[in-house]
């Protein structure tokens, strides 16, 4: 990673970008997940130098890096505490949950991390929930989905609102810092003499992401240079935007708990493909890219089987002309 320095107006100009992502939005509670790392941290003191006074920092332990990660959850109450701002601490058996749910670690950290948010938010009465997600994130999930095969619908990549809903809970999800690259949180930090806790884990090229994020990307840089992030980052806004109108022509159906043959096969290929996905999104199941979208559409084939399985323990069914899931 390179290193770099912010001068005091580029400093400021990062507290803007995060005052500009807020500025629609009423002051209202947020729940900041913070992990300890640099990006959570310092996204913690970009909201309150922009103003942000109403915070609650929530931290989830997900067991996987024994006392490493009951220092971090330290680290981080701490924090809250000399910031005197409100702090949750939630924490599951992640690999457990995984084993179970016959989901990836990755995965079942995600959706056991985000239960546990949704539970805050709850409590705070609030549906803002913030996230530290930036730019060099937004190209690592483009690609990421790119080569997953979800379509579109992934490689537009996150967006800087977007909504879930969580155990019947709904969610506004912020992401104000997609602007901001890794390096320049890592330098506005520096320049603050602001402390963070390294997660060693994110420096081994195991998990899909870390490889990708070890390995693949650095050795496009290398051959391409950097600015492909940005052609990445462009590629991402134009399919976001192709995505929100073939969307807003999936979702009415897609709202539906069960949803009819006859008319899916009626549907052009993509649009059938958009309903299918969003459809099994509202029905809970976590990240469904190509496969899962292609095996349930398989049951729209005459003589198909009438049951295809999906992540968590669920499968999706045809009955009676009808497709709806079941545990």
């Amino acid at each position: 990673m390179k290193k770099t320095s912010l001068t005091a107006s580029s400093i400021s100009s990062l507290s803007s970008e995060v005052k500009r992502a807020f500025a629609t939005i009423p002051k209202k509670k947020l729940i900041l997940a913070v992990s300890g790392g640099s990006d959570s941290v310092a996204l913690l003191h970009l909201l309150l130098e922009s103003g942000q006074k109403n915070i609650v920092v929530a931290h989830f332990n997900h067991r996987l890096r024994g006392s490493a990660s009951r220092h971090d959850a330290l680290f981080v109450e701490r924090l809250a505490t000399k910031l005197k701002l409100p702090f949750e601490f939630g924490a599951g058996d992640v690999k457990s949950v995984a084993k179970k749910q016959k989901l990836s670690l990755e995965t079942a950290s995600r959706e056991s991390r985000y239960t546990f948010l949704a539970k805050v938010a709850k409590k705070h009465r609030t549906r803002s929930l913030v996230l530290a997600h930036h730019a060099d994130d937004q190209v690592e999930t483009c690609l990421f989905q790119f080569l997953r095969g979800s379509g579109a619908a992934g490689l537009s990549g996150m967006k800087p609102l977007s909504q879930r809903t969580v155990d019947r809970i709904p969610l506004d999800l912020y992401r104000p810092l997609l602007g901001i690259q890794k390096n320049d949180l890592l330098a506005y930090l520096k320049e603050r003499n602001i402390r963070f806790r390294e997660d060693a884990s994110n420096a081994v090229a195991d998990a899909s992401r870390n490889k990708l994020r070890l390995k693949v990307l650095p050795l496009i840089e290398e051959l391409l240079g950097p600015s492909f992030r940005g052609s990445v980052a462009r590629s991402a806004r134009i399919f976001a935007e192709e995505e929100d109108y073939l969307s807003g022509l999936a979702l009415p159906m897609a709202a539906c708990e069960a949803l009819a043959v006859k008319d899916l096969r009626q549907l052009h290929p993509a649009l059938q493909r958009r309903v299918i996905h969003a459809w099994l999104k509202a029905r809970g199941i976590p990240e469904p890219g190509f496969a899962e979208v292609e095996r349930t559409l398989s049951l729209l084939e005459t003589g198909a089987p009438a049951k295809v399985n999906l992540p968590g323990n669920r499968h999706a069914r045809r009955r009676s002309s009808t497709l709806f899931i079941e545990t």
